[in-house]
């Protein structure tokens, strides 16, 4: 249980050596490389060569993420959720000129597809316009040409209302017009009109009354439908042309493991190029600045000066202004938990590390709220199959270290329960959250009380680290007497003395509560009045560790519902038992993996909320060292 003491480590060397110092402090994986405070006032050639670096990098990067996820919406070949990174050598996270050569071609090919796909998906569009505008005029067999009227007659061809048709055609019945209608659609018609140029504008004013809209047909010769096969037979080349794109796209799908493993490639190199934009540079040298965990800092000094005799590097203790960053460090059975620690805020530096006292509360609440040994068996027997076939990352491990650590805790904790699937073999069961529940959430608030009084006992071990001594009376000790007086309030006999524990409690915390605010004695009463009201939260903090018992009770409850169903369809013969057995497996991993889901969520909770409350100090900054984040591959030896 602690947090890694962080020194300041300083290198200076020449500039010609900046590459590989970075390359191998990136190897090492153990510097973070912070920026210097007079770097924003470097004007030099060197700064803007190390930005420029840094942009060309990542626009890189940008241009490789969209190439990969276009080929792998192309490839025919789809992974599973389970399968593993592809490992890649560290020497190929330095690919060489050839390969970088090969890659940018690659990209272009990719990019040339794409600007004749966007080209072919534009023209296809546009045909489609025109089709779907030609599509009400197929019926029309007059050539467009002949559309626009003569010297004797005009024409008219659009659309209104089918409503207004028939007055229409009432009004002109006696004189020299024809009206034909075309086609309908929903709740127009499409009509062509020719009428002599003597009635011309009546009829236009006419049509115009009845809401017409004249059709936009477009500048071309023939007919509608002669206009639409040609249309047509040009929509049918476009799109056989992007099919041979899809197709091409799909053959290049072949490269993309080697798109990956570039990618990771590039995203170090982009990685050494935005730690060198942090350095302070001449035309002859650089300084770099960072931190460096004190266990290991002869060993990276040791490196440093063996591979790279020129520079010259030192590291020293923090001084007081600084911010070192954080780094928890935890033996192998506590370590995994302290993802729960990071998924919350890291201790300010010089704090504690709650993570070996808050680990096995964690997998005890857990256990308790998935509460089914056989869940419990099953989570240790799928957990290391699934690590062999997945290969998770480090956060993505620690979170299956926690369930299969939690599946130790749900396998006591059902045996406790007696419940093994839903079942309940034993005859007779040391706890019964059906039969006896009273006796259960007695538990679930005494280990609650347990779990508040350890983050008690945390915040009194943070005040004497600090030789806070006084401290932990006014802040722990009082709030331990006041509580303990008032449970032997209700022991019959130790009720007296319950009586002048709590009331010793309370005035100390009276008195001494607001003693940093002020130093006027009324005020630090009325802030003690507002502290003691705190005893309030201290009950709705216990009531809190009933969600144990409902956890629980909600598996051991549903996974019997669904055995009762399931019993009903093995009773149907043959076909039930193998419909049974399905359903059986399937209803007993959905009862699992909503509970182990809910039990994960609610422990963070009882640790976020009713332990790190007691005691805490939250703001912490992660340490980040330089190294290799890669995104698509696992890197194997390094």
């Amino acid at each position: 249980m602690a947090i890694v003491e962080m020194k300041r480590i300083l290198l200076a060397a020449q500039r010609q050596q900046k590459d590989a110092i970075l390359l191998r402090l990136q190897q090492l994986g153990c510097v973070e490389v912070t920026p210097f405070e007079e770097a924003a006032e470097q004007d030099s050639a060197a700064d803007s060569l190390s930005v420029r670096q840094a942009d060309a990098t990542a626009q890189s990067l940008a241009r490789l993420r969209w190439a990969i996820g276009k080929l792998q919406r192309a490839s025919q070949q789809k992974t599973s959720m389970f399968a593993a990174k592809p490992a890649a050598r560290m020497e190929e996270m330095m690919p060489s000129t050839q390969t970088k050569e090969e890659m940018e071609d690659l990209l272009r090919e990719l990019e040339a597809l794409e600007r004749r796909n966007g080209e072919l998906k534009g023209r296809q569009t546009r045909l489609k316009t025109q089709m779907d505008q030609l599509a009400p005029w197929l019926a029309l067999d007059i050539p467009m040409e002949d559309l626009r009227g003569g010297r004797s007659y005009h024409r008219f061809v659009g659309s209104l209302p089918i409503a207004a048709l028939p007055a229409l055609r009432a009004a002109w019945a006696d004189k020299p017009v024809h009206i034909r209608e075309i086609s309908q659609d929903r709740d127009n018609v499409n009509i062509w009109a020719i009428v002599h140029h003597v009635y011309d504008e009546a009829l236009e004013q006419d049509l115009k009354e009845a809401g017409f809209s004249p059709a936009q047909l477009g500048d071309f010769t023939g007919t509608a439908q002669a206009r639409h096969d040609a249309l047509a037979a040009q929509m049918e080349a476009a799109h056989k042309e992007q099919q041979d794109v899809d197709s091409e796209l799909k053959e290049q799908a072949r490269h993309l493991p080697q798109l990956r493993v570039y990618h990771d490639a590039v995203q170090a190199e982009h990685d050494r190029a935005a730690a060198g934009v942090h350095l302070l540079e001449t035309r002859q040298a650089f300084l770099l600045r960072g931190w460096v965990p004190a266990p290991i800092e002869d060993a990276v000094l040791s490196a440093i000066s063996r591979e790279f005799p020129g520079a010259a590097a030192q590291v020293t203790v923090a001084e007081p202004e600084d911010e070192p960053p954080v780094l928890l460090h935890n033996n192998a059975a506590v370590r995994p938990f302290e993802g729960v620690v990071e998924g919350y805020s890291l201790p300010v530096p010089g704090s504690l590390d709650p993570t070996a006292v808050m680990a096995p509360f964690f997998a005890c609440f857990f256990g308790m709220m998935v509460s089914d040994a056989g869940y419990g068996l099953m989570m240790l027997v799928l957990t290391p199959l699934l690590l062999k076939m997945m290969k998770p990352s480090t956060s993505g491990k620690k979170l299956f270290l926690i369930i299969a650590i939690g599946g130790v805790f749900t396998v006591f904790w059902g045996f406790l329960y007696n419940t093994w699937f839903g079942f309940s073999p034993l005859k007779h069961t040391i706890l019964d959250p059906v039969g006896r529940p009273l006796d259960v959430m007695v538990l679930c608030v005494a280990v609650g009380a347990l779990h508040l009084l350890a983050g008690l006992a945390l915040g009194a071990w943070q005040h004497i680290r600090r030789g806070e001594y006084m401290d932990v009376i006014y802040d722990q000790v009082s709030w331990l007497m006041l509580l303990v007086g008032i449970g032997l309030l209700a022991v019959p006999g130790l009720a007296q003395i319950g009586q002048w524990v709590a009331i010793a409690g309370a005035a100390i915390i009276l008195v001494f509560a607001g003693r940093g605010k002020t130093k006027n004695p009324f005020k630090r009463l009325i802030s003690g009045f507002g502290a003691l009201y705190g005893v309030t939260s201290w009950l709705s903090d216990l009531l809190s560790y009933l969600r144990l018992f409902g956890m629980g009770l909600a598996t051991g409850v549903i996974g019997m519902v669904f055995n009762i169903l399931i019993g009903m369809v093995f009773a149907m013969g043959p076909i039930g038992w193998v419909l049974g057995a399905v359903l059986f497996v399937g209803c007993h991993l959905f009862n699992a993996g909503i509970n182990i889901l809910g039990a994960y969520v609610h422990a963070a909770r009882l640790q976020y909320i009713e332990f790190f409350g007691k005691f805490y100090e939250e703001g912490g900054r992660p340490f980040r060292p330089l190294g290799h984040s890669p995104r698509f591959t696992r890197i194997s030896g390094a």
